[in-house]
């Protein structure tokens, strides 16, 4: 656990199975975060889960342990690996313990559902998250469907619960306009048993304005 990584002595994996060896492991992330520092599993993550500023402190401590343990014992240097801060640090866990190879996630579900393939012809591409911020460079959904589909000259639609204050980069990545789904000003525990109306008006009228704009395109073609 996150109060115990702080506590570990020695790592000692004689007794994992060996068919192992001849697996091949696929960790998905959604962030390319390391595992440890500013940008850490600790302090970005903590925060947002909860933890405060001191608890954060402790829970760097504990990874910062787990690090040294893991180059001391495994021979893994993992401290800066990207993404090996996914999940409180289990990429880290993945690498060192499975051998496994971390890949963005949001690429391979991308690839799974033949993502390209339906850009073709599309005129839109409408994504979303809950909230839109600089983690969001980091490898989470929106920005990857909107690099693929910056390539293919589709533009993209960003529909959010929240939007912060460092958003600005994520426009240069392929996404064209970022709306927040909230259409008053309360607080989330008011906003979140209101989400799923807000959600489908906001749609509501930005269909209203697409149809409109694809109008006025028919009549300057006329």
């Amino acid at each position: 656990m996150g109060g115990t990584l702080k506590d570990i002595a020695r790592i000692d994996t004689s007794g994992l199975d060996p068919a192992l060896a001849g697996v091949e492991i696929v960790t998905m992330c959604d962030i390319d975060n390391p595992m440890i520092g500013p940008r850490g599993a600790s302090y970005i993550f903590g925060p947002q889960k909860g933890a405060t500023p001191e608890q954060a402190d402790r829970l760097e401590d504990g990874v910062t342990r787990l690090a040294e343990v893991i180059r001391r014992d495994l021979s893994m240097d993992l401290a800066d690996v990207p993404g090996a801060g996914a999940a409180g640090a289990m990429g880290a866990g993945m690498l060192a313990f499975w051998g496994a190879r971390l890949q963005m996630g949001i690429e391979t579900v991308l690839d799974a559902v033949c993502f390209d393939d339906k850009l073709r012809g599309a005129d839109l591409v409408i994504t979303g998250e809950g909230r839109i911020d600089g983690q969001t460079l980091s490898g989470k959904a929106v920005v990857g469907v909107a690099r693929r589909a910056r390539r293919a000259g589709v533009p993209v639609i960003a529909i959010v619960g929240d939007i912060g204050d460092d958003v600005e980069p994520i426009y240069a990545e392929g996404v064209s306009s970022i709306i927040s789904i909230n259409r008053v000003a309360v607080d989330y525990s008011a906003a979140r048993l209101r989400s799923q109306k807000d959600l489908a008006l906001t749609v509501d009228n930005l269909m209203r304005f697409y149809r409109r704009m694809e109008r006025q395109n028919e009549r300057n073609e006329r």
